[in-house]
């Protein structure tokens, strides 16, 4: 039996479209707000402002926030909860919400300090009032590391609990509050609308899981909030252990993105937030289905490990792996195929000109040849983490970074330019994806319950099979199908996107049905009912 039929996995494939539907909702909240941030400010200086004045608090959120407590949090108190140690759980919890919140308000107040000297390192390439602007912009938005590192571990606990709809919808209100503040204050403060924006979404999205984590402790007989730092706590001292990798880990991956940053601010206008915009894109699929993905299998690796289910974390991991290839695959060579015409049917509007097009399209379509990959290392750095493992994700992290600065400095001189940047970012994490899987199976072997390679490569055979049937059709599609009654630009877009998606994503699932994959018979099964 293939470890993809089994309960478990039909369990992940329900986990996955849960949170794949409450995050399709988030993710085209946040389209709109992307589409609407391009057509008021386009892809010029003042995005490149907002850009390089996001990357710092971003960060501190992303690190502090979604890694540390996904990673250093969520399995510890997922474990305990698991082994019936509820009163041991709720009791971490309420001192990982303490110390957080004490640690994000001294970074706020040093990040706001230290502002000039952040913007001279993400955006070096800075002069004059565009720096001037930059660092007001970056002091503005930092109190969102606050906000939103809370709001990770308020999610933290509903993932662990699977209450996956709240957990991924609560995002959607950082895209209402950003939304809202354009609309309605860009005429009056301009870009600087769009920090407002950051810092009311930021608020929402906390407060508004506060009530379903309360309720969750309270039906355990527990309490979220209750005083101390756990300073002495034997859970606690692990969090910190677990922690310290993590965050290194977290840091390193990062500074790609810095790096990318700083190279771009050199490049000519408009470099900076080309690649902001299309890595945008390409983090719709890929949080719609290689996070969900992840995050549907997390807990239960989680739950697995801390209950020595050997076995079944293997093939719950193998589930992961083949959902990952199976589901990501046909959404790479869709957007390598249409790159040009998905960017200029989001974006090409008010102030996002033709050349804007190019240089978004160009980097998107590189961004996108990354994305299985992207999935794939997701996955493992969460099922290392499940496994109380946080140190050696952060070595392989090392190697990486390195690789991805060493393409860098060779693609970003080739007539790619920023979107050499871009395919770096791909290879850099294809390579890191791989080194990962290779170490989770040497962990795997000690006990005897390694991943079979047939388990993998069978499935991506016929992924491969079912990929190139779907390039067959767009090639058809383009070769020998007009499109008539398209009487714009933009409506021609659409309708060769929808006829490439309908007609191509038919067939890909047609193939694989017809050959027996079990992640998409599963998937097609949930579907329907």
């Amino acid at each position: 039996m293939e470890p993809s039929a089994s309960g478990s996995s039909r369990g992940i494939v329900r986990g996955f479209t849960d949170i794949g539907l409450g995050t399709l909702v988030s993710r085209v909240s946040g389209f709109a707000r992307e589409v609407v941030t391009a057509t008021v400010f386009g892809a010029g200086t003042s995005m490149d402002i907002f850009v390089a004045a996001f990357t710092i608090p971003n960060l501190v959120c992303r690190v502090l926030g979604e890694t540390a407590v996904e990673s250093a949090f969520m399995p510890l108190f997922r474990g305990l909860w698991s082994k019936g140690e509820r009163n041991a759980a709720w009791r971490l919890a309420s001192h990982t919400l303490n110390g957080l919140t004490i640690l994000l308000i001294a970074l706020v107040v040093l990040g706001i300090a230290a502002s000039p000297l952040l913007v001279r390192l993400v955006a070096s390439g800075f002069k004059g009032e565009v720096f001037e602007a930059t660092v007001r912009m970056t002091r503005l938005m930092f109190p969102f590391g606050l906000l939103i590192g809370l709001a990770a571990l308020m999610g933290a606990i509903l993932l662990a609990h699977r209450r996956y709809r709240p957990y991924s919808l609560a995002p959607v209100l950082l895209n209402v509050g950003i939304l809202a503040s354009v609309v309605f204050l860009s005429g009056e403060l301009s870009f600087y609308s769009l920090g407002i924006g950051v810092l009311v979404g930021g608020a929402l999205q906390f407060l508004v899981q506060i009530p379903f984590a309360r309720r969750l402790a309270a039906a355990d007989g527990e309490s979220l909030f209750r005083p101390g730092a756990g300073l002495r706590d034997e859970h606690m001292r692990h969090v910190r252990k677990l922690s310290g990798p993590v965050l290194a880990s977290a840091v390193i991956q990062r500074l790609g993105t810095l790096v990318d940053r700083l190279i771009a601010s050199f490049l000519v206008p408009g470099s900076i937030s080309s690649l902001y915009f299309s890595f945008r894109i390409v983090h719709l699929p890929y949080a719609i289905l290689a996070l969900s993905a992840g995050r549907s299998v997390a807990p239960l690796l989680s739950e697995q490990f801390a209950l020595k289910q050997e076995d079944a974390f293997r093939d719950t991991l193998t589930a992961g792996l083949r959902m990952n290839i199976a589901y990501l695959t046909p959404v790479v060579v869709l957007a390598v195929w249409y790159a040009r015409p998905i960017v200029g049917l989001v974006y090409e509007r008010g102030a996002f000109d033709a050349n804007d097009l190019t240089m978004t399209a160009s980097a998107f379509a590189l961004y996108a040849v990354g994305l299985v990959s992207m999935g794939i290392e997701f996955l493992l750095v969460r099922a290392f983490a499940a496994r109380l493992d946080t140190a050696t994700p952060v070595r392989i992290a090392i190697g990486a970074f390195v690789l991805n600065v060493a393409l860098n400095l060779v693609l970003v001189r080739t007539p790619l330019q920023h979107a050499g940047l871009a395919l770096a970012t791909s290879l850099a994490m294809t390579a890191h994806a791989a080194a990962l899987l290779i170490m989770m199976n040497r962990r795997l072997a000690e006990s005897g319950h390694r991943v079979r390679p047939t388990d993998v490569m069978g499935p991506a055979g016929k992924v491969a099979i079912g990929a190139l049937a779907l390039a067959g059709v767009l090639w058809g599609l383009d070769r020998f199908t007009g499109i008539p009654f398209a009487r714009t630009a933009q409506m021609e877009r659409l309708a060769r996107l929808a006829l490439g998606g309908v007609f191509g994503g038919g067939v890909y699932l047609v193939v694989l049905w017809i050959l027996g994959l079990a992640e998409i018979t599963q998937l097609l099964g949930r579907i329907r009912r």
